[in-house]
């Protein structure tokens, strides 16, 4: 009887392992995973001639401050370019991974309007890698992370919030806390696809709002967002947090987009 018994789960196990694999299999020959910029089968994540043509940002290259990669050298003043120049960013200084381009734009509207939420892994890898090779001079101050908020009928609609996604996953590589009920919006706003610079300014201001000021209060903060444009979305986190005290507001995007 002691024989059969310790012979049950180890044949329990390797059932329930053949299960797997069979239901694996099939899953796979049914739901061939995809490359998201080319669709290309059979592959994880971005596919080889993919990952070729995604445009790396070097932060020497970019406004300091903003991060903006489209400038040229004269453009630089001090320490910013002539749009920071011009309206002074709330936020410390911003950086972007990579240019809003070629097969990252596929794989980020898959991301987060298509239910593609598989990709947050491999989406936060291009930060952690960007991080680990450029680590801009501020890094090292940063105490906490917090995500770009949304609305909560966003949230119900897209059913996770996907810099909440990408924080987490800087926090654990990093060992940096992630705060991601600190920044909440409290007004719906309308989409900034579409608006002018000073349009997306407008259609957010005042519809973030941190309820806790002693989680942030003379804090360095850093916030995550996705994909970055004019700055607008950035700029009222850095406007809420600094207004509850944060010391100073970094910001991190997986992408630029043109304005």
């Amino acid at each position: 009887m002691r024989g059969r018994a310790a012979g049950g789960p180890g044949m329990v196990r390797t059932l329930d392992s053949l299960i797997v694999d069979v239901v694996t299999g099939t899953m796979s020959l049914l739901f061939p995973e995809r490359c998201p910029g080319c669709d290309r089968m059979d592959v994880s994540g971005l596919c080889p001639d993919c990952m070729e043509l995604l445009e790396w940002l070097r932060p020497e290259l970019c406004c300091p401050r903003c991060g903006n990669p489209h400038i040229t050298e004269t453009d630089l003043g001090g320490d910013s370019c002539p749009d920071c120049r011009r309206h002074r960013p709330r936020y410390t200084k911003a950086a972007a991974v990579l240019q809003y381009s070629g097969p990252l734009v596929r794989a980020l509207i898959l991301w987060k309007y298509h239910d593609y939420r598989h990709l947050s892994r491999m989406l936060a890898r291009f930060p952690i890698n960007w991080i680990a090779r450029y680590s801009p001079s501020w890094w090292d101050s940063i105490e906490a992370i917090v995500p770009v908020p949304h609305h909560a009928s966003t949230l119900r609609q897209r059913g996770f919030n996907p810099p909440q996604e990408i924080a987490a996953r800087i926090g654990r590589a990093f060992g940096i806390p992630v705060m991601p009920a600190v920044l909440f919006k409290i007004r719906e706003t309308r989409p900034q696809a579409g608006l002018h610079a000073s349009e997306r300014m407008v259609n957010l201001h005042g519809c973030m709002k941190v309820f806790d000021e002693s989680l942030v209060s003379g804090r360095k903060i850093l916030v995550i967002d996705d994909v970055m444009t004019t700055g607008a979305t950035l700029n009222e986190s850095a406007r809420a947090l600094r207004d509850a005290g944060a010391s100073r507001v970094y910001g991190l995007v997986i992408a630029r987009q043109s304005a």
